[in-house]
């Protein structure tokens, strides 16, 4: 089962808008199946950003981030992550890896200081998954709450990590909802006041500190079902942030499914 994502983020920050998308595959492949849990191999494609950049500390970085491919981890039988497994093994690869990519860059000091920071979060195996899987897109393929038709959840909590930040805690609820054009679609909405942390961060992005008003979040993901609910077409989501003309974040996310033939 492979996931084509295309991710784009949109700012405005004091009347300065910029926009990046990026389009990537990631490749789930099953290496066990139980009643109550499965198994995968995840794989992910090499990023595509749109504007491209040059900038050399960014791309070591992106090589950085790709090497940390391929990852074994555990899920429910519903398709929430559980825990990563076969760290180890996935640790002695990684320096290997490293070690080979670094002869590429042999007498460049600025590299050897980058992994050294990155492999700060690797040799934790507690820090790694967390720092792994708090890109949103995450978000999105484990967010599978199970409720029947017609039904309400209880409140659900959707982590949302926003880059240079922090993390964001949006609480709603799903439910069913049929599209105009009859489709079948699970959704999740939220809004949620922004912590206090985070706050502060955007109130010195937009060099607003005296700000005393709150930011809002806005969060509407939604997954579409086929006619029998028990396969899913496709995965979409919009979080947004705004406030007057001062500070405005939008991040879209957009997750086709592709299965293999006989695949479930």
């Amino acid at each position: 089962m492979t996931f084509e994502i295309t991710h784009k983020i949109s700012t405005i920050v004091n009347d300065n808008a910029k926009e990046i998308q990026t389009s990537f595959n990631v490749e789930f492949l099953a290496l066990e199946k139980k009643s109550n849990f499965n198994t995968y191999e995840i794989s992910k494609t090499k990023v595509i950003n749109t504007p491209s950049h040059k900038n050399s500390y960014l791309t070591f970085l992106e090589n950085l981030e790709q090497l940390t491919y391929p990852i074994k981890i555990q899920t429910t039988s519903q398709g929430e992550f559980v825990k990563l497994i076969e760290y180890r093994e996935w640790l002695e690869r990684w320096e290997e890896n490293t070690a080979i990519l670094m002869e590429e860059y042999d007498g460049n000091e600025n590299a050897k200081d980058i992994l050294e920071k990155f492999n700060i979060n690797v040799y934790d195996e507690q820090i790694f998954m967390q720092n792994k899987f708090k890109e949103p897109f995450w978000n999105l393929i484990f967010f599978n709450p199970k409720i029947e038709d017609d039904e309400q959840s209880n409140n659900i909590t959707i982590n949302w990590n926003l880059k240079s930040i922090g993390n964001v805690e949006c609480t709603g609820k799903t439910k069913f909802v049929k599209s105009d054009t009859g489709e079948s679609l699970l959704c999740f909405e939220s809004q949620d006041v922004i912590n206090e942390g985070c706050t502060e961060i955007i109130n010195f992005i937009t060099s607003n500190k005296a700000n005393q008003n709150e930011y809002m979040t806005k969060v509407k993901a939604i997954t579409a079902l086929d006619t029998s609910h028990s396969r899913v077409k496709y995965k979409s989501a919009i979080f947004e942030i705004q406030k007057d003309t001062s500070f405005h974040y939008k991040e879209e996310i957009f997750l086709n499914i592709r299965r293999e033939i006989n695949s479930k």
